[in-house]
């Protein structure tokens, strides 16, 4: 009920109070964060730090012993190493400011958008999408992200998607990628396949049955339509959110071809395919 705080928060604020001086010691200080920063890394010698984080080396000195008192960090040697504690608080740290920087960097596609179908364990993964771009279309280039998303399929071999809009030019886009030799795998909302069927000719849907009974094509579909939409390839990512008012918004397409993106991608069509079922013709 409104106004009412369930017991996991109650939980989460009585711990939140166990825990918040540990908070505060880490974030308070730049120098303490930096530094275990840049141990996340590996290990790192008094000058390897200087020339990391450009301080002088008494505030250098100062933090250090600061974090060994703590049991972050310890000197072996002339090098100083994250201990176990350090290596996960390190961790989390460093997901924690990717998190922050991809909710602010891209806060336009958030903002007034659905993300309820992002499940929440890829929302906490949400870091992974830190080196990304946001497309947005332009006054003088309003098809800018669809042209982007284009140039996306054309540079990949594999191609995996979900859909729940609706465009007719891209079954036959599809079926040219298909009959290039890239691999194609779809995930295609009920409305979808059904819009798709119904503008389809016999010629194509026999066509399109080949290519499925062949491998060259996989569709799955499921039992719910979703409120977001995106594709991953070998090489990038590429999604888009439903506003708020129900429609999806083509105005913007978040792209990313970094690593981490891909494998969150991959991770989140792979959520759905799970949920899926095989379409067959």
């Amino acid at each position: 009920m409104q106004g009412e705080i369930s017991m996991d928060s109650k939980n989460l604020l009585k711990i939140y109070d166990e825990v918040k001086d540990d908070l505060k010691f880490i974030s308070s200080s730049r120098v303490r964060a930096k530094i275990i920063i840049s141990l996340t890394g590996g290990t790192a010698g008094l000058k390897d730090l200087k020339e990391d984080l450009a301080l002088d080396t008494t505030n250098i000195l100062h933090a250090i012993k600061q974090l060994e008192k703590q049991d972050l960090i310890f000197k072996q040697k002339d090098n100083y190493f994250l201990t176990p504690t350090g290596i996960i608080m390190g961790l989390k740290l460093v997901d924690t400011i990717k998190t922050i920087s991809t909710v602010q960097k891209y806060k336009k596609l958030w903002l007034d958008h659905e993300i309820v179908d992002i499940p929440e364990n890829m929302l906490l993964r949400m870091g992974e999408l830190y080196a990304s771009t946001l497309v947005e279309s332009e006054v003088t280039d309003i098809f800018k992200p669809l042209e982007n998303y284009s140039q996306i399929l054309s540079e990949s071999k594999t191609i995996r998607g979900i859909s729940p809009i609706f465009n007719p030019d891209f079954i036959d886009a599809f079926k040219i990628l298909v009959k290039s030799g890239k691999e194609v795998e779809l995930i295609l909302a009920p409305q979808i396949i059904k819009e798709m069927m119904n503008i389809m000719d016999p010629a194509s849907l026999m066509e399109l049955a080949g290519l499925v009974s062949r491998e060259k094509l996989k569709i799955w579909t499921m039992d719910q339509d979703i409120k977001v939409a995106f594709t991953v390839t070998d090489k990038f990512i590429s999604l888009g959110l439903f506003s708020t008012n129900g429609e999806y918004d083509t105005t913007k397409d978040l792209v990313s071809d970094h690593p981490d993106a891909v494998t969150w991608g991959n991770s989140l069509f792979e959520y759905y395919r799970d949920k899926s079922h095989a379409f067959k013709l």
